[in-house]
């Protein structure tokens, strides 16, 4: 079997998907001959090669902001997303107050948890991405390139945003490695690896599957957003470390679906039922209504969890009818004057469910704008099927 590499996205405390995806890895028996990081990914690779499973996701499910930042004063925050405007005065006065936010606390938390000698003579190699600050140059380090005693140093190199203290290696200064290589494929290619797996935290359209040399790439990336890049929401450490788990199940057609997870076997019951088209529109409406996409759903269960989600999104549409003004707005579309729709996504969906349902029992059927719907075009026809309420 080809050798295996394995690149590590950054992104803050979205690392958490990586950590999940790992259970997937060690499940399906999935070894690899190098894992490379930047940022968060560094600290997740290191994890890796360095502590159990077990021990990792402890950390990451206790994990507090006074565990890896010092602060002149008692933690107040307003937002549990540490990079909300609710919490900008509070950072520029540490920023200020310290010149950078102190990540002294990280480091010690990286020293209990993560062990450089094992990871030395661990068999899989490890390598993180930084950049050096004082040219802005890229610098890709393999643990051998790393002095002995100075592999925490690094780790923080690669994950060191502005607004942090300072990190200096003697006498360099370093930053986030995702201002050069936010996901590390390329180190992995130079060292002849072709056969990539890469975790990709960002919510952007995925990086494209390189083909100039035969590499075969498999990416696992959530299509939704992850959230906030320092938020330590228990709650959504969880949810994340969960579709990481699933969205790497996925990659490894071990589960299907787009934004919701099924066995393959209600996967294929939904697509011979109601086809690709109809399939994509109940997972938007489940979007749209926010149904947790966190777990394993069967066909019957996924299709009541809409149908009852649809039932109250509706009765609450009818209740809210007068405040959406819906017969103004019906009238504007029937008018081609309506340009902007302000609804919530649940009753957005609702009033393209009528929308609809006006092409059927009209003579004079509305022309419904779409560009109003992005990501819902089946939506409204698929929970027809689901009539009636």
């Amino acid at each position: 079997m080809a050798k295996l590499g394995l690149a590590l996205g950054g992104g803050g405390t979205r690392g958490a998907f990586e950590i999940g995806a790992w259970r997937a890895f060690l499940e399906l028996g999935i070894e690899f001959a190098a894992i490379t990081g930047t940022s968060i990914g560094a600290i997740n690779g290191a994890l890796m090669l360095s502590c159990s499973y077990e021990r990792a996701v402890e950390l990451w499910q206790n994990l507090t902001y006074e565990q890896c930042l010092a602060f002149s004063s008692p933690l107040e925050l307003k937002s549990s997303d540490l990079f909300a405007l609710k919490n900008s005065d509070i950072l520029a006065k540490e920023i200020l107050a310290q010149g950078g936010i102190n990540t002294g606390p990280l480091r010690e938390l990286l020293l209990d948890y993560i062990d450089e000698t094992a990871i030395r003579s661990h068999p899989v190699r490890f390598g993180l991405m930084t950049i050096q600050l004082n040219d802005l140059k890229a610098e890709p380090r393999w643990i051998e390139d790393i002095p002995a005693g100075q592999l925490i140093d690094f780790i923080l190199a690669s994950a060191h945003l502005p607004g942090l203290q300072p990190v200096q290696i003697d006498g360099k200064r370093y930053l986030d490695g995702g201002f050069a290589e936010n996901l590390p494929v390329s180190m992995l290619r130079r060292q002849g690896l072709r056969h990539l797996v890469a975790i990709d935290l960002e919510p952007r359209v995925p990086v494209r599957r390189p083909v100039d040399d035969n590499t075969q790439l498999t990416l696992i990336h959530d299509s939704q957003s992850l959230g906030s890049l320092l938020d330590l929401d228990p709650a959504l450490i969880r949810r994340n470390q969960a579709l990481g788990y699933l969205d790497a199940m996925k990659a490894f057609d071990r589960l299907n679906g787009d934004y919701y997870t099924f066995a393959s076997d209600d996967h294929a019951r939904l697509l011979r039922e109601y086809g690709p088209d109809l399939l994509s529109g109940f997972e938007q409406a489940a979007l749209a209504f926010e149904l947790d996409r966190s777990c394993v759903y069967t066909a019957d269960d996924f299709l009541a969890q809409v149908r009852s989600l649809h039932r109250a999104a509706r009765q609450q549409y009818e209740q809210k009818r007068q405040e959406l003004q819906v017969e103004s707005k019906i009238r504007a579309v029937a008018g081609g004057t309506l340009h902007v729709l302000r609804m919530q996504p649940a009753m957005r969906l609702e009033f393209l469910a009528e929308l609809t349902a006006s092409l059927e029992l009209s003579k004079n059927p509305l022309k419904i704008p779409l560009k109003l719907f992005p990501n819902l075009n089946w939506t409204a026809k698929a929970l027809q099927r689901l009539e009636p309420l």
